[in-house]
């Protein structure tokens, strides 16, 4: 039996919108063709906030040129297009159940997450995102919204009231709580208003590489406490601080830190997959994540230990949460 891969954060989306670009085939790190190869894949889609290239792009669209409150429906009609176009072997999952779906068989798995919860106007656009299949929401990206405050404009301002009202709201609604990208005020602020599990899609430790963007030995400990779960991010600057040319060998240090903390079990995959420009040198897209499970298994790590990074633990994660 090959390899299973699930992976808790892509920004294929957001290209497909702002590219024209389809996920059916591309030149992005995620296609059809490019997850193939895998036993079964799941994949959590992000519809993203919104970022502007330094340099305009030739055939770019900005989402940030339409109005706010026009963002989310762009981005949910963007899914929605790729989920019809790729019917025939991709399928929208909305709780753990539809993973066994007779419907999904030969199929792969889509969930779909919020990077960035500006795209969450207002309730209504909450109520919209949740109809239409929504089951994870970033409560920041790098910068401060309405809600909550990124690490990348500082780690000593944490969520706002209205804040505090949506964690306490999503967790009521049953949408999945992520805090990367969130500074470490609001990580905090996050437990005092729930006891709930909750993700860390796309975060590495910062006692490996000392990134605002990691995540402190505490906080990984916090969430091993409450049973969540923690995706490695493959973005070089995230894996090495020295500048240097990331390696898969940098990926594998922050999983060996993590299962030093005792992790094992609620270690993931979050890629960060088209969210990215620096990729460890023998990963170009995602049909190459094998060379990371042969480079831990060469380093003698158990086949559980394994199949859990790439797909169970995050499996075992969903069913007790959707």
């Amino acid at each position: 039996m090959g390899l299973q891969y699930f992976d808790l954060h892509c920004d294929t989306f957001y290209e497909c919108y702002e590219m024209r670009k389809c996920l059916r085939e591309n030149d992005l790190m995620i296609d059809r063709t490019k997850v193939s190869g895998f036993a079964d894949y799941i994949q959590f889609f992000a519809l993203f906030c919104g970022a502007r290239p330094p340099e305009p792009i030739p055939g770019r669209r900005s989402l940030l040129d339409l109005p706010e409150e026009a963002r989310l429906d762009a981005m949910l009609q963007t899914a929605q297009e790729q989920f019809l176009q790729n019917r025939d072997w991709l399928y929208l999952c909305r709780c753990a159940e539809d993973l066994q779906s007779p419907e999904r068989r030969g199929r792969a798995a889509a969930f779909l997450s919020i990077e960035g919860a500006e795209l969450l106007c207002t309730e209504a656009h909450i109520r919209r995102a949740w109809e239409a299949g929504v089951r994870m929401v970033t409560l920041s990206w790098n910068y401060r919204n309405q809600y909550a405050c990124g690490a990348a404009a500082g780690n000593g301002v944490g969520l706002t009231g209205r804040g505090k009202w949506l964690v306490r709201e999503l967790v009521r609604m049953g949408i999945l709580l992520d805090v990367s990208h969130l500074s470490d005020a609001g990580f905090w602020e996050v437990c005092v208003e729930t006891e709930a599990p909750f993700a860390a899609t796309h975060s590495n430790s910062r006692a490996v590489c000392p990134h605002q963007r990691n995540l402190t030995d505490l906080q990984f400990q916090e969430i091993l406490r409450r049973g969540g779960l923690v995706g490695i991010n493959l973005y070089g600057g995230f894996l090495r601080e020295d500048g240097r040319p990331p390696a898969l060998a940098d990926a594998v240090r922050h999983i060996e830190h993590f299962c030093a903390l005792g992790g094992r079990d609620i270690l993931a995959l979050g890629a960060d997959f088209d969210g990215c420009d620096l990729l460890p040198q023998e990963i170009r897209t995602a049909a190459d994540m094998e060379r990371l499970a042969e480079a831990l298994l060469r380093l003698n790590y158990p086949q559980s230990t394994v199949d859990g990074l790439f797909y169970k633990n995050a499996v075992h994660f969903i069913h007790r949460m959707l």
